[in-house]
């Protein structure tokens, strides 16, 4: 399976403030005190100074001003960030978020959104992908997407996406423990269409991703009363991740 790395983005001055994820980072570094965007593919970082894609070099390192106006050095390891003091990899640490200033000289939280192309459900029959899951000794309620679990953080997001709490598949803490811990569903997840189309998108963390089919669609339990009837432009507007993808649970 290939893997892609985008970004999602909170502001640290209104935790209720997001920007669109993107495989696009702007940022503003240190070391030549310059504007940068950054997007990260195939294992290394593609840099564009001023956004412009003509003025590119590739690296496997960032370097950022931290939110605390510290000079940073991050690079990405799987899913996680390595942050090292001004390049200082003795005293690194790894985390889920990176925490820097961005071109507007506002701070924001950056964390990794993970996409999988090319993930079959039929090569792996035991595969929970794309299913409703909690443990059976806890309370917490996950959807299944791109190979992580994905926390629906309240009722009310439950609620925009589900008709009943009975959708919901009960396994033991150590099948749901084996599998990754991606970001929680963002508070605004919906089920969206166009009004002059029939597909259908789980829309969450500013991307949408397209469920493929009416089975797939009831298998995991979406309630289609909460599907929420937009203009074409206003669909398209929202970046396209890999569609949703139903394993043969």
């Amino acid at each position: 399976m290939m893997k892609k790395q985008w970004f999602v983005f909170t502001s640290l001055e209104n935790p209720q403030e997001t920007k669109t994820a993107s495989p696009y980072l702007d940022y503003l570094t240190w070391n030549t005190k310059g504007r940068w965007t950054a997007e990260y593919k195939d294992g290394k970082f593609y840099h564009y100074e001023n956004g412009a894609k003509d003025k590119c070099h590739t690296d496997s390192i960032l370097n950022y001003i931290s939110d605390a106006g510290e000079n940073w050095q991050m690079k990405i390891e799987g899913d996680h960030f390595v942050h090292a003091p001004n390049g200082d990899y003795s005293r690194a640490h790894t985390d889920t978020v990176m925490h820097y200033i961005g071109w507007d000289g506002r701070k924001w939280r950056a964390e990794l959104l993970t996409l999988i192309d090319n993930l079959h459900p039929e090569l792996a029959s035991d595969c929970p992908e794309g299913m409703l899951l909690k443990a059976d000794n806890a309370d917490a309620v996950y959807l299944v997407q791109f190979g992580s679990l994905h926390h629906i953080p309240n009722p009310d997001v439950y609620f925009a996406l589900f008709p009943a709490w009975d959708k919901i598949t009960v396994k033991s803490p150590e099948e749901v423990n084996a599998i990754p811990l991606g970001i929680p569903l963002s508070l605004d997840a919906c089920l969206i269409k166009a009004n002059d189309s029939d597909p259908v998108y789980l829309s969450t963390n500013g991307v949408k991703s397209h469920i493929k089919s009416v089975e797939d669609f009831n298998k995991v339990g979406f309630d289609w009363d909460k599907i929420k009837v937009m203009s074409p432009a206003e669909v398209d507007a929202i970046p396209t991740a890999p569609e949703y993808e139903i394993a043969n649970w």
